[in-house]
């Protein structure tokens, strides 16, 4: 009785010290580089994250590009970044072993030149307008002026998610468009041509574009959060195969109490 007394107060000794070691010992420190590419709607959401990231993880490199979903899709399949950012679900024909992260969700917006008077447009007279059955501002409200239809290159999440909302299965968006790379180009084309019409990411969003209710429905975050304007869609971060390290890290902070009012401060959060 007294021998295994002896040995349970030295198995508890032992314990007690490792547990006091363990506490002294700081936790690994993370190093390394990490790489994403995708999304130009999510880029701006893991551009926000990275400084307060880096800062928590000084040893940690964060390198972002954008090239639009099918990019992020592409790269992080092939290994060639640890992140693929996508702003859409995942789809059958999208390469097996690929897992998303949502971080949020954002609205996508039509959007007219800020000289444009016209305010709203029903969810048909969009689609009428992309699909070129509409071609002047003046059968929809807005001055006797031609419309200039703008839209994102495949492969795009946003232009997919556009796609899924205002064209129907066997219409085609019309041929004339002019199509950009990312929503920065689609701001751009739009701000600086009266007769434009486009659509952006609410990310994008500001006084150089105006973006136009559909069917009564404004525009706003408050909105989108609220669900008053549905014209909602993931922002997801993917990986090939279940995150890990210095990916899963990152997520794990974008998913964080703190990284997410980092994505509520824009876009609406989890």
């Amino acid at each position: 009785m007294k021998k295994f007394t002896k040995t349970t107060a030295i198995l508890l000794t032992v314990a007690l010290c490792l547990t006091i070691f363990a506490t002294m010992v700081p936790a690994a420190v993370m190093a390394g580089t990490l790489t994403m590419s995708g999304s130009t709607t999510v880029q701006p959401v893991a551009e926000l994250l990275k400084d307060p990231f880096t800062q928590l993880n000084p040893g940690v490199e964060v390198v972002i590009a954008g090239g639009g979903s099918g990019v992020g899709i592409n790269d992080v399949a092939a290994g060639s970044v640890n992140i693929g950012n996508v702003s859409r679900n995942l789809k059958e024909t999208d390469p097996a072993g690929l897992v998303p992260y949502t971080l949020g969700y954002d609205a996508v917006v039509v959007v007219v030149n800020p000289l444009n008077p016209v305010q709203n447009l029903t969810k048909d007279q969009v689609t009428a307008i992309f699909t070129g059955a509409v071609t002047n501002w003046s059968e929809v409200g807005g001055y006797d002026a031609p419309i200039f239809v703008n839209r994102r290159t495949d492969p795009s999440g946003t232009m997919d998610f556009f796609k899924e909302l205002f064209v129907p299965e066997g219409q085609a968006i019309a041929e004339t468009a002019k199509q950009h790379e990312s929503n920065g180009l689609m701001l751009e084309a739009v701000a600086t041509d009266a007769n434009a019409i486009g659509f952006l990411s609410m990310g994008y969003l500001n006084m150089a574009v105006k973006g136009i209710s559909i069917d009564g429905a404004v525009p706003t975050l408050d909105n989108a959060k609220s669900g008053a304007y549905p014209y909602v869609r993931p922002l997801n971060m993917v990986t090939n195969g279940e995150a890990a390290d210095l990916a899963k890290a990152f997520i794990n902070f974008a998913q964080s109490p703190e990284g997410q009012a980092i994505v509520s401060s824009q876009w609406i959060g989890l």
